[in-house]
């Protein structure tokens, strides 16, 4: 009799165990695309890159990880816009507040933070660093097509010249066709090693942004079972060290791009 409980204890164990876990994969293959907006090296469609890598740290340890596909930035946009099942990354939701990708973002669930994201102004090699706005005015700046430039230095005269290659962007401020540029740190490193330049003068204590990297999703069920395992990720890479010993493998600084998992922000 006791062996024969045992062997029913055991047999709805096993079958709840089975049916829990196939509760999971069910929710995880529903969950959204994550939408990847490529926009150069550091996010190539090819898979390459340090935001590419990044997201892999993330996403590959966990389990039946979520569709990841790389799409050209503005019709990664337009697609999560329209896909309201989908995630955006990298993203935030004071990003999609700010660029109007979609009109409400309370529809919206964010991950937590990976890194910060700083915006700085660059200049030519032979001008000095830019220090306050009004530096600026009259000036001609390339800057990231999408961002919110323009906006954020209104009222001071400047011409602005998008631009969706970040090397195209930094070779334009290297051959004087632009007098200033504004590029994303720690993004912009990997860009001047590249082209084997030194970094442009900037100032580091001015920035016109500072936001993070996370991903966004559509609020779904599923979505939200997704960022609650994507968050559970990220912070035992955190605790653990390995997401600072990523970034410093790579030349970046962790004790600056790494804060609390949610934070006040700059702001587009």
């Amino acid at each position: 009799m006791i062996v024969t409980r045992l062997i029913s204890a055991f047999l709805f164990l096993t079958l709840t165990v089975d049916v829990s876990a196939q509760q999971a994969d069910d929710a995880q293959k529903k969950a959204g695309k994550i939408y990847a907006t490529a926009w150069g090296m550091t996010l190539a469609e090819d898979g390459t890159g340090f935001y590419n890598d990044l997201a892999h740290l993330v996403l590959d340890e966990i389990a039946r990880t979520p569709r990841y596909d790389i799409v050209p930035y503005r019709r990664a946009n337009r697609i999560f816009a329209q896909d309201k099942t989908g995630c955006h990354y990298p993203s935030t939701l004071n990003y999609m507040a700010a660029t109007g990708i979609v009109d409400d973002t309370s529809g919206l669930v964010e991950s937590y933070f990976m890194l910060r994201s700083v915006a700085h102004i660059f200049s030519r090699y032979d001008t000095p660093a830019v220090s306050q706005k009004a530096d600026v005015t009259d000036r001609v700046i390339a800057y990231p097509m999408g961002a919110e430039v323009p906006r954020l230095l209104d009222g001071f005269g400047a011409s602005f010249i998008p631009v969706n290659d970040e090397k195209g962007k930094a070779e334009l401020l290297i051959s004087g066709r632009v007098e200033l540029m504004i590029a994303y740190m720690p993004d912009v490193l990997f860009v001047f090693r590249e082209l084997g330049k030194p970094m442009p003068p900037y100032n580091p204590s001015f920035t016109i942004n500072d936001d993070n990297i996370a991903i966004v999703c559509h609020r779904t069920v599923e979505n939200e079972d997704m960022i609650a395992r994507i968050n559970a990720r990220i912070k035992t890479l955190r605790d653990s060290g390995e997401l600072a010993a990523f970034l410093s493998a790579r030349g970046i600084d962790p004790t600056y791009y790494l804060g609390p998992l949610e934070r006040k922000t700059l702001g587009h």
